[in-house]
């Protein structure tokens, strides 16, 4: 029968093995500096040397040990810094598996369901409000089972968690920045696209009326490359505080060439009729400076440019 107050023998911490080979080199150590100390004083036993070692036969010692001793600490720092290192890169490779990633992407049903079935933070809230708190105290244990025996502190683990939320939420804000600034320009192409068609169509449909008041041929003026941008007060722009589109006209125009435009925009108003309404009011910004495109300076008159091709 084995004996009840037989005790075993327990698994030492990474710590504690460091100390014991420490140890264990200092005592080396010791030993071979008392045997030198030995070899010195039988052969120095006439000299005044061997009168220091007999006085003072630690002193060699004490002067030796401490050196072992610093180097085998000086070590720990280096130790405790790689391994923190160590257990960050696992820690945020353990969130970054554990957590929906909202980049997942497969060919299998199955594995897009699994990711999607993942927890996730809520980055519309605040890392300490429901319910990333609750998520956090998951994360936490979570890490926590898979840290045993290495040392971390609390604090430490929840720091993983934190860094991981602020970098889901920073990709998240940006994400959104992104999709907005990408909206208004959609918005903002097709816009002038079907403005562009409006101006043809009620170019064609008054050409006479038109080309009298300027008195010249204005056939195959509008184009795309000679019309002005339009900012729309959607949020986008920071210079617009109208229910409009703020227009970025180029450079390149002359007086006569934008007098041209304006009457062909009169008269996409007045063909639309009561239907004028679901146009944007159109009002000068800006003139942008820049050179006359190449589409403009092959096939414009000279009275359309401000300075010549």
């Amino acid at each position: 029968m084995s004996n009840q107050n037989e005790s075993y023998p327990t698994r030492r911490t990474p710590a504690e093995r460091e100390m014991t080979n420490s140890l264990a080199i200092l005592r080396r150590d010791m030993t071979t500096v008392m045997k030198d100390v030995a070899d010195i004083k039988a052969k120095t036993s006439n000299t005044p040397v061997s009168a220091v070692l007999q006085s003072q036969p630690m002193a060699l010692v004490h002067a030796v040990a401490p050196v072992s001793m610093e180097m085998n600490v000086a070590g720990s720092p280096t130790m405790a810094s790689d391994a923190k290192s160590v257990n960050k890169t696992k820690a945020y490779r353990l969130l970054r598996e554990h957590l929906w990633d909202p980049k997942f992407k497969s060919k299998h049903l199955a594995e897009i369901q699994a990711n999607n079935g993942k927890p996730r933070w809520n980055t519309a809230v605040n890392f300490n409000q429901s319910p990333n708190t609750e998520l956090t105290e998951n994360l936490v244990a979570y890490l926590e089972r898979n840290f045993v025996g290495a040392g971390l502190r609390k604090s430490d683990v929840r720091d993983f968690v934190y860094t991981n939320f602020t970098s889901r939420k920073r990709a998240a804000n940006k994400s959104q920045a992104k999709k907005k600034s990408d909206n208004a320009r959609n918005r903002r192409s097709s816009r002038e696209k079907e403005h562009l068609k409006r101006r043809k169509t009620a170019y064609q449909s008054n050409k006479t009326a038109i080309d009298d008041e300027m008195k010249r041929d204005c056939s195959g003026l509008i184009i795309e490359e000679a019309m002005s941008v339009g900012e729309s007060d959607d949020g986008t722009s920071p210079h617009v505080s109208y229910s409009g589109l703020r227009l970025r006209r180029p450079g390149w125009r002359s007086d006569e060439y934008n007098h041209f435009i304006t009457l062909v925009d009169n008269k996409v108003v007045a063909d639309l009729g009561l239907n004028s309404h679901q146009l944007l009011s159109r009002a000068f910004g800006e003139t942008v400076e820049g050179p006359v495109p190449d589409a403009i300076a092959s096939q414009f008159p000279q009275w359309a440019l401000r300075n010549g091709p």
